[in-house]
């Protein structure tokens, strides 16, 4: 008898919860409708402006950032290029300094 009465306490509970969020989101739309209908519009509303210099300066920056990682990345490729050249020319260096050692015993 006790769990049968804390289930239905729970059940009305729940039932009172939502009925009080359907009652609050009914007012809440009723309330932002006569918002609305009380508005008063007007042709040109000064509240219609777009910040766009700010937008265009925020465009700038990120495209000149990515010329500036572009231009890294070709200066790394470059220099990774130049490294694997270098090897290339120590290598056979060596392989004519050793040529040179073994002849000469």
């Amino acid at each position: 008898r006790v769990d049968q009465l804390k289930y239905d306490v729970q059940h009305l509970q729940t039932a009172l919860r939502n009925f009080q969020h359907r009652r609050y989101v009914r007012e809440q739309q009723e309330r932002q409708r006569e918002e609305l209908l009380a508005r008063t519009f007007t042709a040109n509303d000064s509240a219609t402006t777009i910040p766009m210099d700010e937008t265009l300066q925020f465009n700038e920056s990120l495209q000149s950032a990515h010329r500036g990682m572009d231009e890294l990345i070709g200066s790394g490729t470059n220099i990774l290029q130049g490294l694997r050249d270098q090897r290339v020319t120590l290598k056979g260096t060596h392989k004519k300094i050793l040529d040179v050692a073994n002849m000469l015993g």
